[in-house]
């Protein structure tokens, strides 16, 4: 989830386990379990709001079978939430 103009947030359970100064940039984050992996992305966008999807990490590789939610979260920002395995790992990249 995006906070104010330039921080982005990552929880994993609830609790916060990265937040980065992104001011003018893309947070890019790569979440992967075993072959299964996709890109998290976040921006802040005109008119002020966070615009935050998933992508596949190259062609021809699926975006995991996981439960991917967007929740409305503050008036500026959605959180997207992933159901995913225990074992994930989340690089930013």
């Amino acid at each position: 989830m995006g906070h104010s103009d330039d921080i982005f947030s990552v929880l994993v359970d609830g609790e916060l386990v990265e937040e980065i100064d992104c001011f003018d940039e893309k947070a890019r984050y790569k979440v992967s379990s075993g072959e299964n992996q996709l890109y998290v992305i976040g921006e802040y966008v005109a008119p002020c709001v966070w615009m935050i999807g998933v992508a596949p990490v190259n062609e021809g590789i699926p975006i995991p079978n996981w439960n991917i939610q967007l929740i409305n979260w503050h008036n500026y920002s959605p959180a997207l939430t992933i159901d995913c395995p225990d074992d994930v790992i989340i690089e930013e990249c």
